[in-house]
């Protein structure tokens, strides 16, 4: 594979960014279905915007209530030059407040499964991840704290791997994804 050349890149004009998440939507690998021509569970634009996602009948993606401050994501690029690999490893985190029964259901159903994550960040840009079917939860941490202050619930951290950074999805798209 020839390699691309590069272009120039300006630097971003704005009148600032914030990072950080504000919604999240998961659903189980298993509840995507293969677009018909696309043989995947996901179509792309020529820029690389996922412009489609199949969906089982009657499956969604469902929003993930979240506190302050407390969702992102996190990417890390592994390269070998002697094996002629790179991948990145994507790493997203969230809270889940209070322990609840809810809460725990959640956990126990996607501790053994591959799920995929929608991510609405504060510039209001929506990434999605986990469409190769590797992306699970690797740690979950929490408890009810001891001091009064402390978190009562618990830290998820999900993880897969991807030959790219998060993909971009069509904002267009979101609202036939999500539950209602």
């Amino acid at each position: 594979m020839a390699c691309n050349s590069l272009s120039s890149l300006p630097r971003a004009c704005s009148d600032g960014s914030l990072g950080g998440v504000n919604k999240v939507y998961i659903i189980a690998y298993k509840d995507l279905a293969t677009i018909v021509g696309a043989n995947d569970v996901f179509s792309a634009s020529t820029s690389g915007i996922v412009n489609a996602v199949g969906l089982a009948s009657g499956k969604t993606y469902v929003e993930i209530g979240l506190l302050k401050d407390t969702s992102g994501l996190t990417e890390k690029l592994t390269k070998d030059n002697t094996k002629g690999t790179n991948f990145f490893t994507q790493t997203f985190s969230l809270v889940l407040g209070d322990i609840t029964p809810t809460n725990t259901q959640f956990i126990q159903d996607v501790k053994g499964q591959p799920v995929s994550v929608i991510y609405k960040t504060r510039t209001n840009a929506y990434f999605i991840l986990g469409l190769n079917g590797q992306f699970e939860i690797t740690t979950i941490e929490g408890g009810t704290g001891v001091a009064s202050a402390d978190l009562i619930g618990h830290t998820c951290s999900f993880e897969g791997i991807s030959s790219g950074t998060a993909q971009l999805l069509d904002p267009s798209i979101v609202a036939s994804l999500i539950a209602a």
